[in-house]
């Protein structure tokens, strides 16, 4: 895939991960909720800045179209307009972990297939930040399914032998 074509891709990932994000920010009622993921929203809008000023650097000219279909889950999800089916927040969470997972190995494969070292170093730090949004997500993921568990600062008894 030529350098183009790669960026584009990309920053059509980032802005699809935008509007999820802030699509689900806006049906949030749970503050807390609604402010990691405008967070996680903010972060889709600064990685497709990056990617648009490393077009501009070694592509130039204007960005033109983006392709019709971003990176990962997210892209077939708009395309078809299943989003709307989605109802719960664990449907939501497992689409968005499914999409983060996608897009940290879209990084990491395009970090191998481009020479430019600049190039590869941002693709290398966009996959590192996509897998911490997985984290995050993931823990959203417990949380909701009842499992996450915050040891208390002062009782280190399940953690000792």
């Amino acid at each position: 895939m030529d350098k183009a074509t790669l960026l584009k891709s990309a920053i059509r990932g980032e802005v699809d991960g935008y509007t999820f994000y802030n699509h689900l920010a806006e049906k949030s009622s749970n503050e807390d909720a609604k402010r990691r993921l405008i967070n996680l929203r903010d972060d889709e809008r600064r990685h497709g800045a990056i990617l648009t000023e490393l077009y501009e650097k070694y592509v130039g000219g204007e960005i033109g179209k983006l392709p019709e279909k971003g990176v990962g889950p997210l892209a077939e999800i708009f395309d078809t307009g299943k989003i709307s089916e989605l109802k719960t927040e664990m449907e939501f969470i497992n689409l968005a972990i499914e999409a983060e997972l996608a897009t940290t190995k879209f990084y990491k494969e395009s970090a191998e297939a481009v020479e430019e070292e600049d190039i590869k170093e941002v693709m290398l730090k966009l996959s590192d930040e996509e897998n911490g949004h997985y984290e995050i997500l993931m823990a959203e993921k417990e949380a909701l399914a009842g499992n996450y568990f915050w040891f208390s600062a002062g009782d280190t008894a399940p953690m000792e032998d």
